[in-house]
């Protein structure tokens, strides 16, 4: 499945085996009457404001699967799925969804059992086929609003905001005065950036067929993209407006997901089928020469222990390798990658990661993903013992999607709580320089999954800062 599919509503959607249904009559396992609420404090849910946008991470043998709840007068969903009953009023908190599997009818439900706020909601969750319950859990749900006591902005002005004509904005790159922006199934769009004061002008398109484009990457006149069906794709921009195809690599196909080109290096994360990363040469940018394909050893991919981003800096490899954690490899001599050490942690769902010099020490920032997301500062000096010297973290149905690192100043894209500018200059105690609040409820789109918000940013030093918003499309800051 799709990891962005997945990681919206965790293994609840994902299929079920049929059964085989006997003369016994049917249960109702996932009806309200059903749930044993009796030792539940229920008094908070008067004054619960259910109407909005809720994140939920909903917990299942200690794992937890974050998800969204659309809570809107005209219409509301839970998990992605349209909402079939809805009772909220009093001290009750129930709500279900209907749908079709590939065998039999599957119900979600959820039912509140404390309200610690008018905006936070604890309970039990459940899943049932024809009935029956297969899956229990817990769950915790939060209405998204702004954090308390912010404005819409601190020490960073908007400069111009550009929705794309259709699909997620997801990332975005910048070279020679164009923005190329991904869009997963909807593909790239480029736009003619040259005077950023100016809004951007979209100058072409490329749709795949079938297909999810996660990263770009420019060297030259010559673009990358990673592919979740082709792995690497190669396109001729000599003329922008005028995108060429030129292949894609490796062949047999991989999924390609991170992208990281590093002077004449390119590397490629691909968490299936084999959870490895192709590092290619690209002295001859159109022609990418396959230097080797490693796998980190300690790893289990089948655990989910899989490369989804990298930066590479000074030919060290920073790979966030989701359950594994952050992985540091040698890539001196390209064609023998040399693992150095790891850095794991309970519950690891490492994705986002920025690497440079603070002081006389290297520090790898890397950031996990999902419910509970949490911005670490990690000392890497040492691969062989790396220590955290440093975290920050928001809310935790806030998550972050994306890191970008110039000098001692950290960009954060944190999804629900916008733009993040943090000083890490001391990085035991990073401080907040500048915000901007980019996510609003009015939006078209919001609380149909739950990485929704801020998705990407970049610094590419001209002075501003380009971010993608899954709602809005392509931003441009400037810092004050």
């Amino acid at each position: 499945m799709n990891r962005y599919l997945l990681v919206t509503t965790g293994a609840l959607l994902l299929a079920v085996p049929g059964c085989t249904r006997t003369e016994e009559a049917p249960k109702r396992d996932c009806e309200l009457e059903a749930f044993d609420l009796s030792a539940c404090d229920r008094s908070g849910f008067a004054s619960v404001r259910a109407d909005g946008i809720w994140r939920a991470n909903v917990t299942l043998d200690g794992r937890g699967s974050p998800a969204s709840m659309r809570l809107l007068p005209a219409e509301g969903s839970l998990f992605g799925v349209p909402l079939t009953e809805r009772q909220v009023e009093g001290d009750t908190f129930f709500l279900a969804s209907d749908y079709q599997g590939s065998y039999s009818p599957i119900r979600l439900a959820i039912a509140g059992c404390q309200a610690p706020s008018p905006d936070q909601v604890k309970g039990e969750f459940r899943r049932c086929v024809s009935g029956e319950a297969d899956l229990k859990g817990t769950f915790e749900a939060a209405r998204i609003k702004r954090v308390e006591g912010e404005q819409e902005k601190s020490g960073v002005e908007l400069v111009s905001e550009t929705a794309l004509p259709r699909g997620v904005a997801m990332d975005v790159f910048v070279a020679g005065g164009y923005a190329y922006v991904t869009a997963l199934s909807d593909g790239l769009f480029i736009y003619d950036v040259k005077d950023p004061l100016q809004k951007p002008r979209k100058v072409a398109e490329i749709t795949p067929t079938r297909d999810t484009w996660y990263r770009s990457w420019v060297k030259g006149q010559t673009l990358y993209i990673s592919s979740n069906n082709e792995g690497l794709l190669i396109y001729d921009v000599s003329k922008p407006e005028a995108p060429k195809r030129l292949g894609a690599l490796p062949d047999p196909s991989v999924q390609g997901w991170g992208l990281f080109v590093d002077q004449d290096r390119l590397y490629l994360m691909s968490p299936a089928p084999r959870a490895e990363v192709l590092i290619y040469d690209i002295q001859k940018p159109t022609e990418p020469s396959l230097l080797s394909r490693y796998f980190v050893p300690e790893s289990v991919a089948s655990e989910g222990e899989t490369p989804v981003e990298a930066v590479a800096v000074n030919n060290r490899l920073y790979i966030g390798h989701w359950r594994y954690g952050l992985a540091v490899v040698k890539v001196t001599d390209p064609g023998k990658p040399e693992m150095l050490g790891h850095f794991g942690y309970d519950g690891a769902t490492s994705r986002p990661v920025a690497v440079g010099p603070i002081g006389d020490r290297m520090i790898a920032f890397e950031a996990s993903e999902g419910w509970g997301s949490k911005v670490r500062a990690l000392d890497v000096s040492d691969p062989a013992h790396i220590t955290e010297v440093g975290r920050f973290e928001m809310r935790p149905e806030s998550t972050v999607m994306g890191l970008t690192l110039v000098g001692s100043k950290l960009y954060v894209a944190h999804n629900q709580d916008g733009l993040r500018v943090l000083d890490m200059s001391n990085p035991s105690t990073p401080r907040l320089d500048a915000y901007y609040n980019t996510w609003r409820e009015t939006d078209p789109g919001r609380g149909r999954a739950f990485l929704d918000g801020l998705s990407g940013v970049r610094v590419p030093g001209d002075g501003y800062l380009y971010a993608t918003e899954t709602s809005r499309g392509l931003l441009v800051f400037q810092e004050r």
